[in-house]
């Protein structure tokens, strides 16, 4: 299969910044379509996860750039040392010192989470939701009592009704 691009360079790059940004708006909007804090922390660990930095945005963004270092170091050019230097301090920038800043705001934000009432986690995606097993059990009461939920603990109680 030939993988040679059928756009010239400029519209292939603009076409990879465009999908880019449709993605970084989705994550704005999940974050931002509430006040709670959940679906924030939620957004800001998609950009920079301290359990995974590497599989973010912003690590994706710090392994390009050290791509593009290496492919450069190739270059035969009287400043390219300092190229890669540069491009090396960018690297670090956008996964190291803007991970740590978000790393602290989580940090800072985990106490706003929900805790989750069946494994105990305080994870962003916990929600208050009517509880699966009685709903799932009397569908037809409208007086479920109101959980915080986890995905996983909130499908796990529906299968065990």
């Amino acid at each position: 299969m030939d993988r040679t691009p059928k756009l010239p360079l400029d519209q292939e790059l603009q076409a990879a910044v465009a999908i880019v940004r449709i993605g970084l708006d989705r994550i704005r909007d999940a974050a931002c379509r509430t006040e709670a804090a959940g679906p924030h922390a939620a957004a800001l660990q998609a950009l920079y996860d301290p359990a995974k930095p590497d599989a973010g945005v912003l690590g994706a963004v710090a392994d390009v750039i050290g791509t593009i270092t290496v492919s450069l170091s190739e270059v035969d050019h009287d400043d390219i040392d300092t190229v890669t230097d540069l491009l090396d301090e960018a690297q670090g920038f956008a996964q190291d010192s803007t991970g740590d800043s978000i790393r602290h705001v989580l940090d800072l934000l985990a106490p706003l989470l929900q805790r989750c009432e069946e494994c105990g986690q305080q994870k962003p995606d916990v929600e208050v939701m009517p509880d699966p097993f009685s709903t799932a059990l009397y569908p037809e009461d409208t007086d479920h009592r109101q959980m915080p939920l986890c995905p996983p603990c909130a499908t796990k109680r529906f299968e065990d009704s």
